[in-house]
């Protein structure tokens, strides 16, 4: 059984692999793009793709509230 770390490690080159494939694509269709113009492309997928609007998890959306540090 694999590790949580080795998980955690599959999952970001998974989405290293997702991002390279953004890239190319972003870059053969519009190939004047500058590279400030292809990191604001780069930013909006990372907000706008499917699942993206709540954190890509699945289930009950939870309050980030708990997150923030407590005094």
């Amino acid at each position: 059984m694999e590790s949580g770390v080795a998980k955690f490690q599959i999952l970001m080159e998974l989405r290293r692999l997702g991002e390279r494939a953004f890239l190319y694509k972003l870059r053969k269709e519009q190939p004047d793009l500058s590279e400030e113009q292809i990191n604001e492309e780069l930013t909006k997928w990372y907000q706008t793709r499917p699942g993206a609007e709540h954190g890509d998890g699945v289930g009950i959306i939870g309050d980030i509230s708990r997150f923030e540090k407590q005094n």
